[in-house]
C-alpha cells in the first residue's frame, strides 16, 4: 500500500472541495477493495479522458484546471440532475466526474445538451493505517437528539431543476439581512458543491451549513429516516446561534424523490412557517403552487426564473392569487413579503 499525503495542492495529487472536512494527515491507499465503496468513500482517481467538467474546485475553494493523468481525491456519491447526469455509486470500471467539488460514480442518463462525461480511472480506496476506510458520513455526521423547534423557517423549493432556487434563497437573505434579522441559511439536500454554499455567504447570512458539512456527498437515494434525521440535526445545530429567521433550501423539484419525501412528512411540514416557490414557467408554477397547498403548505410568494419573462409573470398571474415577486432586484420586496407573513 502507498501513503498519501492530505495537502491542499499537492504537487502530483489534488484534494477536491468534497475533501475539506478532512484534516492534514497521511492515508493509505487500498488499491484491490474486496466490496464495492459506498456513498461517501474517499478515493483516488486519475483522469483519463476530458468532457463536461474541466475543471475541478480544491479543497481551498480554488477552481483548477483538469488535464488529462491528472489526479485528485474525490469522494463517491449519486446525482440526481434532470438538466445534467445522473449518476450512482456503481462499478469501478465505468466512473466519471459527477460534480465539480469532486464527487464521482457511474453515470447512468444524461441531458442530450450534456457534453460526455469526464472519464476517470479508479487508483484506489483512502484508507488509514488500520485499514479501515475513510467514509465522509460515517466520520462526519453525528445525529442529534434534540427536538428542535424553529421560531421562523422559510423553505425555498422549485418546481424543478434550474427554476431559480438558490438565487431566490439569496435575493430572500440578502433582503431580510438589510432589514436587520438575522438570517441563518442552509441547504438540506442536493449534490456537493462550493457554489451555493458561496452564494449564500455573499447573501450576508449569520450562519450558514448545508448537507456536506455533515459527510454526506449527496442526499440523492438516501433513507427518508436519514434524510430526517439530517433535518433534525441540521437545525439543532441552527437554533443554536439564534437567528430571527431561518431559510432553508430543497433541491430540484418537488417531484423528485427525496424533496416529495421531505415535504409530504408531518415533522417537515409541522415545523415550517412558510414557503418561496422558485419556478420557471407558469404552467410549472401553477401546478406546483397547488400540489404545496394541498400538501398544507402556504405559498408566501412565487418567485425565480419565470420572473425574468414579462409573458410567463402575466399568464401566471392571470391564474393565481399568489403573489410574484421578482428575484432579479436586491431581494427587498421578496424579504418584506416574508416579514409580513411571519409577523401575522
Amino acid at each position: 500500500m502507498s501513503i498519501l499525503k492530505n495537502k491542499s495542492l499537492d504537487k502530483d495529487v489534488r484534494w477536491s472541495w468534497a475533501t475539506r472536512l478532512i484534516d492534514d494527515s497521511e492515508f493509505y491507499i487500498e488499491k484491490a477493495p474486496l466490496s464495492k465503496p459506498l456513498p461517501g468513500d474517499l478515493g483516488l482517481f486519475r483522469v483519463k479522458e476530458i468532457g463536461y467538467h474541466q475543471n475541478i474546485v480544491t479543497k481551498d475553494d480554488k477552481k483548477l484546471r483538469l488535464y488529462e493523468n491528472d489526479f485528485f481525491v474525490g469522494v463517491f456519491g449519486n446525482r440526481y440532475a434532470t438538466d445534467g447526469f445522473e449518476g450512482r455509486v456503481g462499478k469501478l470500471d465505468k466512473i466519471s466526474m459527477l460534480t465539480a467539488a469532486g464527487m464521482v460514480g457511474t453515470v447512468r442518463y444524461k441531458h442530450r445538451s450534456m457534453k460526455k462525461s469526464t472519464k476517470l480511472v479508479f487508483q484506489g480506496l483512502l484508507i488509514d493505517k488500520q485499514g479501515n476506510r475513510i467514509n465522509l458520513k460515517e466520520l462526519f455526521f453525528h445525529e442529534s437528539t434534540s427536538k428542535p423547534a424553529p421560531k421562523n423557517l422559510i423553505l425555498v423549493v422549485g418546481s424543478g431543476m434550474n427554476s431559480g432556487k438558490t438565487t431566490s434563497a439569496s435575493k430572500l437573505i440578502n433582503g431580510l439581512s438589510k432589514e436587520g434579522l438575522k438570517v441563518a441559511a442552509c441547504k438540506l439536500t442536493g449534490s456537493v458543491s462550493n457554489r451555493d454554499k458561496n452564494e449564500l455567504y455573499s447573501a450576508s447570512a449569520d450562519y450558514v451549513i448545508d448537507f456536506s458539512d455533515y459527510g454526506f456527498p449527496s442526499t440523492y437515494l438516501c433513507k427518508k429516516e436519514e434524510l430526517l434525521s439530517l433535518f433534525k440535526t441540521m437545525l439543532s445545530d441552527i437554533e443554536k446561534t439564534s437567528p430571527n429567521v431561518i431559510v432553508m433550501e430543497i433541491a430540484d423539484g418537488i417531484l423528485q424523490r427525496e424533496t416529495k419525501m421531505l415535504l409530504t412528512n408531518k415533522e417537515i411540514h409541522g415545523n415550517t412557517k412558510g414557503v418561496i416557490l422558485a419556478a420557471e414557467s407558469a404552467p410549472s408554477a401553477l401546478f406546483s403552487s397547488k400540489q404545496l397547498q394541498k400538501w398544507g403548505y402556504d405559498v408566501i410568494a412565487v418567485s425565480g426564473a419565470i420572473t425574468s419573462s414579462p409573458l410567463s409573470s402575466k399568464e401566471f398571474t392571470e391564474n393565481s392569487e399568489i403573489q410574484l415577486i421578482s428575484s432579479a432586484d436586491a431581494g427587498i420586496d421578496l424579504s418584506k413579503s416574508v416579514i409580513k407573513y411571519i409577523k401575522k
